[in-house]
């Protein structure tokens, strides 16, 4: 049994060494952009580990799967014949003469450095001048840098793009001479960034498709477009677009995967957030929940409603107040978040309730949740005349309280007296004697009392 293994082990490896693999790209390029080689063996469903070869340079890149992709920056020294074959002595792929050739119009990105000059055949004792757009020049503007014949662009952008000329003239007082320049066109593109991928279903009438949309916030067209799923290159698009969609056929219920978006330039790759393929119809309980906003003085300002279905992907909502339909929108409420969130800014006292269903089949149908009483809920806070009596009120039972504590007080040292009167003289006398005299300020007693604040909660 081991043996037949082995065997087996050895006949698959063996199998390996002679699979012959294509290799595919452009033949030609212009130099500072960047390129694609595709290399894959037909029919070949397990990875395999690729090498990019080049006739002058040897092993370039090597890349590990199915079929790989070796991006290539386009320089002067790129020229050569490229080749892959599968690693460890596999069988070489086809070649791909390719060349390189300088952009026309120049073409440069955002940032990049723009380098003119002005050529004269012959002439001496010249001064050279600069037009934009068939506009002068001006040097102490900042956006250039002008020395003799050269005008310098440090970190172009987009307004550096145009029409530029040059103009030679000689010095001489007598019979001064002129030349200029014939146009020519500069381009300057915008970087691509912030690509991102959205998805949404729709049904055909046969079956349910998938759209998954990919876009980037900014950037210079054409661009290229290609949607992965769980790493599979599934299609490409060249679009001269900021955006491009693809359909992709989807089961109700069924995880596909996750799918991702690449967009491509020639400077530049950007590769989204993944997107989940899983559509889950709306089923389950449906509920709102009701929240009130108040403003600084707890007084209701609105009321939020929020309807949330136990699952669903792509749920439709529906609002009603005391069963009749309520529109998308008004001048006493608002919807957001796709109708999911109701807002009323003028709470009128009714039953709400909502509905919701699958978005994309219009023959499904409708959960309701349970009806919401929803009113105008504002604390009944105390009038200042109310608070003005309630302390005059605490204020007077002090003062009761306070007299008749010490009226008992005095009635008591009374008592007290009569029935120890020698005591009670000898004590005054001691203290008529031995102890000086209490200071007794004319000014009355302050009464430190603490406000009590009462909070209301709706």
């Amino acid at each position: 049994m081991m043996s037949r293994s082995l065997c087996f082990l050895f006949m698959s490896l063996g199998a390996g060494l002679h699979l012959k693999p294509v290799l595919s790209g452009p033949r030609l390029a212009y130099r500072g952009s960047q390129v694609q080689f595709e290399c894959k063996v037909p029919d070949w469903l397990s990875p395999l580990t690729f090498e990019l070869w080049k006739d002058t340079e040897g092993l370039i890149a090597t890349e590990h799967n199915i079929n790989v992709t070796f991006d290539l920056q386009v320089t002067e020294g790129s020229e050569g014949e490229y080749s892959c074959r599968v690693t460890n002595g596999g069988l070489s792929s086809n070649t791909i003469p390719f060349q390189t050739v300088n952009p026309h119009p120049p073409l440069l990105y955002e940032g990049q450095k723009l380098v003119l000059r002005c050529e004269v055949r012959k002439g001496t004792h010249l001064s050279f001048s600069w037009f934009h757009n068939q506009q002068q020049v001006n040097p102490s503007s900042g956006l250039y840098r002008i020395n003799a014949d050269t005008l310098t662009v440090d970190s172009a952008g987009e307004r550096h793009a145009g029409i530029y000329s040059c103009m030679a003239e000689n010095q001489v007082t007598v019979n001064p001479r002129f030349s200029s320049s014939p146009n020519i066109q500069v381009i300057v593109k915008k970087h691509i960034s912030q690509l991102s991928a959205s998805l949404w279903v729709w049904w055909d009438g046969a079956a349910l498709q998938a759209n998954i949309s990919c876009a980037v916030a900014s950037g210079s067209p054409p661009l290229l477009f290609t949607l992965l799923l769980d790493g599979r290159q599934l299609e490409q698009k060249h679009v001269d677009a900021l955006s491009s969609s693809f359909s992709v056929p989807i089961l109700m219920g069924q995880d596909l995967g996750s799918a991702r978006c690449r967009a491509q330039t020639d400077t530049r790759t950007l590769l989204s957030d993944p997107v989940h393929l899983h559509v889950v119809p709306v089923g389950g309980a449906v509920h709102v929940m009701l929240t009130y906003l108040h403003d600084v003085n707890a007084m209701t300002e609105a009321a939020l409603l929020k309807c949330v279905p136990e699952r669903g992907t792509f749920p439709q909502f529906s609002w009603s107040v005391n069963h009749s339909s309520l529109p998308a929108g008004g001048d006493a409420h608002a919807v957001s978040d796709r109708g999911q969130i109701l807002i009323l800014t003028d709470i009128n006292s009714g039953y709400y309730r909502c509905c919701v269903r699958d978005s994309f089949n219009e023959s499904s149908v409708w959960l309701e949740s349970a009806e919401v009483f929803v009113q105008r809920t504002d604390p009944a806070l105390p009038s200042m005349e109310v608070i003005a009596l309630v302390f005059c009120g605490f204020l007077s039972m002090v003062i009761v309280g306070g007299s008749i504590f010490m009226f008992w007080n005095i009635e008591r040292k009374n008592h007290t007296c009569k029935q120890h009167s020698n005591q009670c003289v000898q004590t005054d006398r001691v203290i008529s004697v031995n102890a000086p005299a209490a200071d007794v300020s004319p000014e009355p007693q302050t009464l430190e009392m603490k406000a009590v604040i009462m909070e209301f909660e709706a």
